[in-house]
């Protein structure tokens, strides 16, 4: 299919799609208004379904108690009793999913005809390394009605990965990375900009979703000063605020499974404009695990144990993990600790119509950089602690023979305490600092002293705030330390109602809930010693940084409650599937969002061929960084006589300005991404063939940035001494004071096409083939003006800034990979070797300009204001020269007109599993098996040369070791 052509079919059915949503939003809801308008008709063909569930230990059959059994259509559930029976009473008549769960054993997911009472009896395998399919790859998701795919514990430990990031790398479209902990990861979804601030906006919009309850990086501050020119990098290395959560916090071990939504996701997962990861923590019986791990950089121990307490008094698990990382051998002073931990109790009540899961998660990450011996210029050593602890119940009310199938919960309290520090001696740092939080503050270098001009006017303006404060010139080179201490606290509920009921030929579920989540900070906050602040950021003119208490910050309320319906009409052996909500937010000061959402699915050749697509409006929430950011801090200095050797020292006087602005934007927007998809299935005999092609468009995305309203007018005033040695004013210039305020300039367009194919398992070479990938092409940009400012240090140098055109620089990624996997599996010995060649057929990066040669207006430094110019006024620079506004011309860049493209690069990498007897397993793996770092030269940087795959994917390998008893 050409991307010309594909393009617009997408377009076309984003804009069929919006209107086939509200059709169907209306038939959600007056289909409940059928259901309960019928309330007095008995419902006809009902029958039980029942059996008995079994494991094999020593070839000997016994009862498996507690294992899940669904209808998932019909909300309908129960679990298996001591004796390993199970009933479900009350199942409509016709075909259905029948699904059985039990951790450490093979999923039986089937169809059942269901036209009389059934009894089934089946044996459940132990999912290990001994099947004859063993699934090591990502599946396309039988559940979910949104595009996903679930990977499975087999496929983690086949892996061996050592956080959730490296899971990613088997999806669609997936880029294979190296297993360490060198840098905080976030949660990307079909995202290929290579720009840090869209890998964010990314990041904070995909949601990580635990036991029901996500978790949530919405009140985290550790951050300098964003308003200093956007800066939002955190001091010990952990999450940034503007991002997703940190995922080298998840410890792998501890996960069951994981589903990654990349689709339109139902409407009961609210905050999130990206995606979701869903984990899935293991609950239930389990034999003690003892699993080591070793790659260059990571050394890892787990171990975890699962105990049925006997009778009716449920399971216990209980897991722990540990990691140490260092960055690169020959940097040991630079190195990553992690300890994580899962207590979960599971049990059932009430005759088995509860369900409910009580845990308690751990955590402790530490980012630690010691001093560089060999650097005795910069000193640099910084520290980041993250410790904390996850309090959850979940769990389900189950109904017997009521059109209310369940009810299920989820409660979560999160608190996590920060502590981080950055250390370094700097030179060349001559700057003022005031200490001072008042705006329009004016200090001298001595606490409380009044100075006057020639005329008896005072020069200074000192408030009661203000006493023990001073103006100082910090020295040349002033060794700083400045820390951060934040205490998250985050609490998440949510309850949803289940009916189900069936209509002729039409299934309807029905799905009504509401949640609730708060999330803020109690920490101490930004502290550092006010004579010795932290260095000064040389693109901001006369920026200057404040401590600031997080404490003081509201919290962040957000309630959400939401509607689905989940319809099924079966026309002449052929499904219609529908799932079409509506959620509604509301949400601390930026206050409401709807969101409409439907996937559908129809089967034009039943069990062989299906189309399917959607629409939907993802919208992510601002976070407490956007909402309530700091003030913007300036110092001008009036007077500097400390190196005024004609003046006695005691004498000298140094006096500043500090001005102070609000940088919060009260009319900030929620952003929100409008997702649309179509696609297909294909299935001939064991092959599956899976595509879809999607477009997203983010048209408000946060940024913290400049904007026409965040340059404020200050005055600068300078003085210098007279014949008689006064104070007289000598120069005074209107100036602009430029500061990053959060708003929705920020702008992610993706469009791709996916696609997964399993051909299976081929019995005679006992080899499954499977073959997915993906084409991503995004365009970022702010549909703000570019501001362009070419002022100098001085009051008289300063200059009105340049506007020029809104969207002017269009950044474009483009990446077409795919990923053969080959796995070979010997069942009788639990053997197990994949072979992965990960091709990346098209990588490119480039830029579309505007008009980058000639502004559009500028901010006038003497009242703020903007000021346009009439279209046409000045069609060359040289006009601009002529009129003396030389100095809104920018330089043009002439390398942002240049494509900078990559030619084929091949990634083979191999997977070893060998189980060994029943109670060791022991695994290998190698990236970049081959050592393949192709050298390209740079187009846009000439004389410059890329290595490819060096970094992410260098040469690497590792071995695991795991006892099972």
């Amino acid at each position: 299919m050409e991307m010309g052509k594909y393009y617009s079919i997408t377009t076309l059915f984003l804009g069929y799609s919006k209107k086939v949503s509200l059709i169907a939003l209306l038939l959600m809801l007056f289909y409940p208004v059928r259901i309960f308008s019928q309330t007095g008709q008995k419902e006809k063909f009902k029958f039980r379904v029942s059996g008995k569930i079994c494991e094999l230990n020593d070839r000997t059959k016994e009862a498996l108690s507690y294992a899940t059994v669904s209808l998932t259509e019909y909300g309908i559930n129960t679990f298996s009793d001591n004796a390993g029976n199970f009933s479900l009473k009350g199942v409509p008549a016709g075909k259905t999913q029948l699904r059985i769960h039990y951790m450490g054993k093979v999923d039986i997911d089937t169809l059942i005809n269901v036209n009389r009472d059934i009894y089934i009896s089946v044996v459940m395998q132990e999912n290990n390394f001994r099947l004859k399919t063993v699934v090591v790859t990502a599946e396309e998701s039988k559940t979910s009605k949104a595009t996903s795919s679930t990977i499975s514990r087999t496929a983690i430990d086949h892996l061996q990965a050592t956080s959730l990031q490296n899971i990613l790398s088997l999806i669609p479209g997936g880029i294979s990375g190296n297993q360490d902990l060198n840098n905080a990861t976030q949660i990307n979804i079909r995202n290929v900009s290579s720009k840090s601030t869209d890998e964010d906006l990314n990041g904070l919009g995909s949601a990580v979703i635990r036991n029901g309850a996500p978790i949530s990086n919405n009140a985290n501050m550790d951050a300098l000063n964003p308003t200093v020119v956007g800066a939002t990098a955190s001091l010990g290395g952990g999450a940034s605020p503007t991002g997703g959560v940190d995922t080298r916090n998840i410890s792998a071990d501890n996960i069951e499974s994981v589903e990654v939504i990349r689709g339109i996701p139902s409407v009961e997962y609210g905050d999130l404009s990206s995606g979701a990861i869903i984990i899935n923590s293991k609950a239930g019986k389990e034999p003690l695990r003892i699993n080591t791990k070793v790659n260059t950089n990571v050394y890892e121990f787990s171990t975890s144990k699962g105990l049925e307490l006997g009778g009716n008094k449920g399971a216990l698990n209980v897991e722990l993990d540990y990691a140490y990382n260092v960055k690169d051998p020959i940097e040991s002073y630079r190195y990553y600790q992690r300890t994580t931990g899962n207590i979960l109790y599971s049990n059932y009540y009430f005759d088995k119509r509860l369900k409910n899961n009580i845990s308690l998660d751990f955590f402790y990450g530490h980012d630690k950089r010691n001093k560089n011996p060999d650097d005795q210029v910069n000193k640099i050593s910084s520290d980041g602690k993250d410790l904390g602890f996850i309090l959850n119940t979940n769990g389900s009310l189950y109904f017997k023979d009521l059109w209310l199938k369940n009810i299920r919960y989820v409660a979560s309290f999160g608190y996590t305490s920060k502590k981080s520090y950055y250390e370094a001696q700097y030179v060349s740092a001559n700057a003022p600092y005031s200490m001072t939080t008042t705006d329009g503050a004016i200090l001298s270098n001595t606490v409380g002293a009044h100075v006057y001009d020639a005329i008896g006017t005072e020069i200074t303006n000192l408030g009661t705030a203000d006493a023990g404060y001073y103006a100082n010139y910090l020295p040349s080179t002033y060794v700083a330390r400045y820390d951060i201490d934040g205490k998250e606290i985050n609490f998440f509920s949510k309850v949803s109602a289940n009916f189900f009921k069936r209509l002729g030929n039409t299934n309807h579920r029905f799905i009504l809930g509401v949640d609730f989540k708060t999330d803020g900070n109690r920490g101490k906050g930004k502290t550092f010693d006010p004579t010795t602040p932290p260095y000064r950021n040389l693109s901001a003119l006369n920026a200057t940084y404040r401590p600031r208490a997080y404490k003081d910050i509201p919290f962040i309320n957000q309630l959400g409650l939401f509607a689905e319906e989940n319809f099924r009409w079966n026309i002449g052996h052929r499904n219609v599937n529908v799932q079409a909500g509506l959620r509604y937010d509301h949400v601390s000061i930026v206050k409401n969002v709807l969101s409409p959402r439907i996937n559908a699915s129809f089967d034009i050749i039943p069990q062989y061929f299906s189309i399917r697509g959607g629409y939907g409006i993802a919208a992510k929430m601002p976070t407490t960084l956007y909402l309530h950011p700091e003030s913007a801090y300036f110092e001008y200095i009036n007077v500097n006589e400390l190196a005024n050797e004609s003046i006695p020292e005691n004498g000298r006087l140094f006096i500043t300005t500090t001005r102070v602005f609000d940088s919060s934007n009260k009319n900030l927007k929620v952003a929100k991404n409008h997702k649309a998809e179509i696609g297909f299935d294909l299935k001939i005999k064991q092959a599956h063939l899976a595509v879809t092609a999607f477009s997203e468009k983010m048209n408000n995305g946060y940024s913290l940035s400049e904007t026409a309203k965040s340059f404020k007018p200050v005055t600068f005033n300078e003085y210098t001494r007279d014949s008689n040695g006064k104070l007289v004013l000598s120069d005074s210039n209107p100036v602009l004071a430029g500061f990053s305020t959060p708003n929705n300039s920020r702008v992610l367009n993706t469009k791709g096409l996916e696609f997964d194919l399993n051909l299976g398992r081929f019995e005679p070479i006992r080899t499954a083939i499977s073959f997915n990938g993906g084409w991503f092409n995004s365009e970022s940009y702010t549909n703000d003006y570019t501001y362009y400012d070419e002022s100098g240090t001085g009051g008289s140098s300063r200059r009105d800034v340049a506007l020029y055109q809104s969207g002017m620089a269009k950044h474009h990624n483009e990446r077409l990979s795919t990923a053969l996997r080959v796995t070979h599996n010997i069942p009788s010995i639990g053997f197990v070797i994949t072979l992965t060649a990960q091709t990346i057929w098209k990588e490119a990066d480039w830029y579309k300009m505007g008009n980058d040669s000639i502004p559009v207006g500028y901010i006038s430094k003497t009242d703020g204001q903007v000021n346009l110019f009439t279209p046409g006024q000045y069609t060359t620079r040289e006009q601009l020269q002529q009129v003396g506004k030389d100095y809104l011309l920018r330089t043009v860049t002439a390398s942002n007109y240049i494509k900078e493209s990559y030619p084929l690069l091949f990634c083979f990498n191999i997977n070893i599993t060998k189980e060994i007897g029943k109670y060791m397993r022991a695994s290998f793996f190698a990236n970049n098996l081959f050592r393949s770092y192709p050298v390209v030269k740079s187009k846009r940087n000439p004389g410059t040369k890329i290595v490819r795959n060096m970094g992410s994917n260098d040469f690497f390998f590792g071995c695991e070791l795991s006892f099972i008893l």
